[in-house]
């Protein structure tokens, strides 16, 4: 492998040009292996190998490659190369291209990657690129060239402790799907979830009747000066609306499709209280809850919750613990589900209209 550029660009520089070829070749989106079947990996990848009789396989270069299974379907793939020369990194590009679904398209970059990258992480432990929807974990020895290297391909996944409990949500509360919206009501992204996608999801995934939907609030504090107080008037007003079970869900549509008249007031709250009015909401009490301070630690604390989760904007949208890469194309949802019911994290319910 050259090496002209490994001794004036860091290996973030590598990162990010793998990140911006996966993102053109994602609208080429192939079928991945992760999520599929183990056994074809090693033929989508177009490599002749050496099986092992434990699932194990061991490529003509030296890797050596352990597909990890769950409910039958392929979940993560381990690789390790005791000498991981030029032959051994086309073969990993192939595999990584089979495994993700990118195939051919992103082969070459995953080479100039590694060719920038691998000297630099020499001896510095494990490292952790995330790309798309997947993670990809090396661990170079240090030492001279060719170097020993481990590494290991999944899907991106949160935990689901991870994720904080919802105040708000539609759908059962034992649903074995549950879409996560992590929203902030100023952001137009938001306003554009609610308008075009929320409604296709309520459309087309509640009556399976094991899906639940999750809204969340995080507001992106210092990007949007109106954001935070509205989570708070939306907190209140349910407060004012006991018996109300769709009291949230009434003043989050119309806040949102309101937000171009309260977006850029210095004090919104008439207006805030104005919205509530107009859409047939009790606010009686909801000026009193937003002197007393009431749910700023509620919305405070749910802030927290998303930013732990190191959420890069809103609206930031999970199917179980998988991010959806695109929150306006309906495709991905069912991807993901698919996801969880190849991984036996739901029950499939036949062809799911718009996957892939």
């Amino acid at each position: 492998m050259t090496r002209t550029l490994t001794r004036t660009a860091s290996w973030s520089y590598y990162q990010a040009r793998l990140a911006a070829v996966l993102v053109l070749a994602f609208a080429a989106y192939a079928s991945a292996q992760i999520g599929g079947d183990p056994d074809t990996l090693a033929g989508q990848a177009s490599l002749e190998v050496e099986r092992q009789g434990d699932g194990t396989f061991r490529t003509q270069a030296g890797i050596d490659v352990e597909p990890l299974v769950r409910n039958g379907a392929l979940y993560a793939v381990r690789m390790r190369s005791g000498s991981f020369d030029v032959e051994a990194a086309h073969e990993f590009a192939a595999l990584v291209g089979a495994a993700t679904g990118f195939g051919e398209s992103i082969e070459q970059a995953v080479l100039d990657f590694l060719d920038g990258a691998l000297p630099e992480l020499a001896g510095s432990g494990p490292s952790v690129v995330g790309i798309e929807r997947f993670r990809l974990t090396l661990d170079v020895t240090a030492g001279e060239e060719p170097f020993e290297a481990t590494f290991a391909l999944a899907l991106a996944e949160v935990s689901e402790d991870a994720f904080p409990p919802s105040r708000h949500t539609k759908g059962p509360d034992d649903a074995a799907i549950v879409i996560r919206e992590f929203s902030d009501f100023q952001c137009p992204a938001c306003r554009r979830f609610v308008a075009e996608v929320l409604p296709m999801l309520e459309a087309s995934l509640l009556p399976r009747g094991d899906v639940r939907i999750e809204f969340h609030h995080f507001p992106l504090i210092g990007s949007f000066a109106n954001s935070f107080r509205a989570a708070e008037v939306a907190e209140c007003v349910v407060d004012a609306n006991p018996d109300d079970d769709q009291a949230f869900w009434s003043y989050h549509d119309e806040i949102y499709e309101r937000q171009p008249q309260w977006a850029p007031l210095a004090d919104p709250d008439d207006t805030f209280l104005a919205i509530a009015d107009e859409v047939g909401l009790e606010t009686a009490g909801v000026e009193t809850c937003l002197a007393d301070g009431r749910h700023v630690q509620t919305v405070q604390d749910a802030y927290q919750a998303a930013a732990a989760l190191q959420l890069r904007g809103t609206p930031s949208v999970f199917v179980g613990g998988f991010q959806v890469d695109n929150f306006v194309d309906l495709s991905a949802y069912h991807r993901a589900i698919g996801y969880l019911e190849a991984f036996g994290m739901a029950d499939a319910h036949g062809d799911s209209p718009g996957a892939d």
